[in-house]
């Protein structure tokens, strides 16, 4: 009896410290914890599953994560009588992992619509490790050039002079990447003044 109760307190206190993270003041930390209790999970699944030789580890994320997308939604009976603000956004997850159709970008990107009013345009890009560097960045700098045609933009009502880019972490470094290029190449000279003169 002592044995197991000593036993059942040792695995109390790892799980214990497995699942809580000291954090800053928020109002429901409770949920951060158990996110992040599931993505160290899962993790931890990916690694086992390359151990035994199954899966590379980002396809064994890739795997987990893909449980949380959704499916898209059309937008074709959405009119607007005055042109909007453009985003093009560019999902993180080190090159190798996400989708804009995955459940938390997905929300972002109507979360941001709706708040600010403006056009999302969130793209995918192939993902390593079965594509290298630089087809992440191919991937981004022509969806870009995309959007940024007059007639597209035309189309979704979207003001040329209030286009921004952004990204989270991975995505972050590809949309500041494919805004340098797009400052410097000779596309850009025909529709906005982006070029600088150091390019």
């Amino acid at each position: 009896m002592g044995k197991t109760s000593l036993g059942f307190l040792i695995l109390e206190i790892f799980l214990a410290a497995y699942i809580y993270k000291p954090l800053p003041d928020v109002e429901e930390p409770w949920k951060i914890m158990l996110l992040d209790t599931s993505l160290q999970t899962s993790r931890y699944l990916a690694l086992f599953a390359e151990t035994l030789g199954l899966s590379h580890v980002m396809e064994a994320i890739l795997f987990f994560s893909s449980i949380q997308c959704v499916s898209p939604t059309s937008d074709k009976n959405i009119t607007t009588k005055s042109l909007r603000r453009g985003l093009f956004y560019v999902h993180g997850g080190g090159w190798c992992l996400g989708s804009n159709d995955c459940y938390t970008y997905d929300l972002l990107s109507r979360w941001t619509a709706d708040r600010v009013d403006a056009v999302i345009i969130s793209t995918n890009y192939r993902l390593a490790p079965k594509h290298h560097f630089p087809v992440q960045f191919e991937d981004v700098y022509i969806a870009l050039k995309w959007f940024l045609d007059p007639q597209i933009l035309e189309s979704y009502g979207v003001d040329p002079e209030r286009i921004g880019i952004s990204g989270d972490s991975a995505g972050g470094n590809l949309a500041a990447a494919v805004t340098q290029q797009v400052r410097c190449s000779a596309f850009s000279l025909t529709m906005y003044s982006l070029k600088s003169e150091k390019c």
